[in-house]
């Protein structure tokens, strides 16, 4: 009977042993994969907020240098004098520029891709419109009229002449009238410039 019982015993030891090795095994495995998983998906999150890191830095400090330096033709050869940074400082009393009081600036990028950045900041910030006050564009160059056409994602299209500085001056005539989508734009009530502002280049600071 003492026999049986040890024996029983024996038995069940030897069960409960093979039970927690599988067990072990099989925790094993599964914390293998959940780590190989993880790893994999941090792997994936990484770049996909580098990527977005790289965009943000690229959008927010647009450094002309670069964009000058990466021309490679990616717009027309006569265009790429004019890529770079531009800006005027623009009263809060014109809606224009969306602000309360003071003064905001004004700034549009014209990136050597062809792409065209545009914001206006008011004291230090983006203004209380702020959802509203970047935008990118596009922007192309008309050698028969020597203007710089910045063409909004909206459809409506700004026009500036080029001055002997290289300076952006705005063609409000054109603004207003020259397509048919401009017009039916502002004939809506959407802001006007009060006047031919002109926009500053801004020179480009050599490496140190």
């Amino acid at each position: 009977m003492f026999r049986n019982a040890k024996y029983g015993y024996c038995v069940l030891v030897a069960i409960f042993t093979s039970l927690v090795g599988c067990n072990k095994s099989l925790e094993d495995s599964v914390a293998e994969q959940i780590q190989s998983e993880t790893e994999a998906t941090d792997l994936a999150v990484s770049n996909i907020q580098g990527k977005k890191l790289t965009e943000v830095a690229g959008q927010a400090t647009l450094p002309v240098a670069k964009a000058i330096a990466d021309t490679s033709h990616m717009i027309p050869q006569n265009a790429e004098p004019y890529v770079g940074r531009y800006h005027a400082v623009i009263s809060c009393d014109d809606p224009f520029v969306a602000c309360d009081k003071g003064t905001a600036d004004f700034i549009v990028n014209l990136l050597a891709d062809g792409t065209a950045h545009r914001s206006i900041i008011h004291l230090g910030q983006m203004t209380f419109a702020s959802n509203v006050q970047y935008h990118q564009d596009h922007w192309s160059y008309d050698s028969e009229h020597h203007q710089i056409i910045l063409h909004r994602g909206n459809g409506v299209e700004f026009f500036y002449h080029i001055d002997p500085d290289q300076s952006l001056v705005m063609d409000l005539a054109k603004i207003s009238n020259q397509t048919q989508r401009n017009r039916q734009y502002f004939a809506q009530g959407n802001a006007f410039p009060k006047q031919a502002y002109r926009l500053v280049k801004e020179q480009v600071r050599p490496s140190l």
